[in-house]
């Protein structure tokens, strides 16, 4: 039986080869989870707001005023080992905006072709919840990391490629 060949690899992340000579990353938990928060807003215009995580990107470094220029996305992480894409998501938000939550499937896609990483999508609505304070996971990439809610529409002009997909499918289910 062939397997694939290990090229590189560090704490997080993996470079491996197959037997038919394609490279693909792996990272550390393989999958991953993107979970959108909604909460309603009855005092604006806004119906629905999306709790944007703001988080520096690794292959954009760039500083403005001395702080790391920052990029949208829903709250996203990795599943630990022996554990449920749904416990990681409800894992990841408390760990990062402090809500306890149940939270319900959006569906699933395929990050990328040059990886082998599935991102698990879900959602919860936090309206009138309260938060504990975040914990965070210790890391300086989670530490100038921020939340910000944001008009539901701002996921459609988001880059990040779970903000478009789970635009489409949260404006079909909220009916927004």
């Amino acid at each position: 039986m062939d397997t694939d060949e290990t090229i590189f690899t560090t704490n997080w992340v993996t470079v491996k080869k197959t037997p038919r000579g394609f490279d693909y990353l792996e990272r550390k938990g393989k999958d991953s989870v993107a979970v959108f928060l909604l909460r309603r807003n009855d005092v604006s215009p806004v119906i629905y707001e999306v709790l944007i995580r703001q988080l520096p990107l690794c292959i954009d470094s760039t500083e403005f005023d001395g702080q790391m220029k920052l990029f949208p996305c829903p709250i996203t992480g990795a599943l630990d080992e022996g554990e449920s894409p749904e416990e990681a998501a409800i894992r990841e938000v408390y760990e990062e905006a402090g809500f306890s939550v149940k939270v319900l499937s959006l569906g699933k896609y395929i990050v990328g072709t040059q990886t082998n990483e599935i991102c698990y999508m879900y959602y919860a609505d936090v309206t009138g919840i309260e938060p504990d304070i975040a914990q965070q996971d210790g890391t300086y990439h989670e530490s100038i990391s921020k939340n910000e809610w944001r008009p539901f529409e701002y996921l459609n002009n988001c880059d990040y490629s779970a903000c478009q997909i789970g635009y489409f499918r949260l404006r079909d289910i909220f009916y927004i």
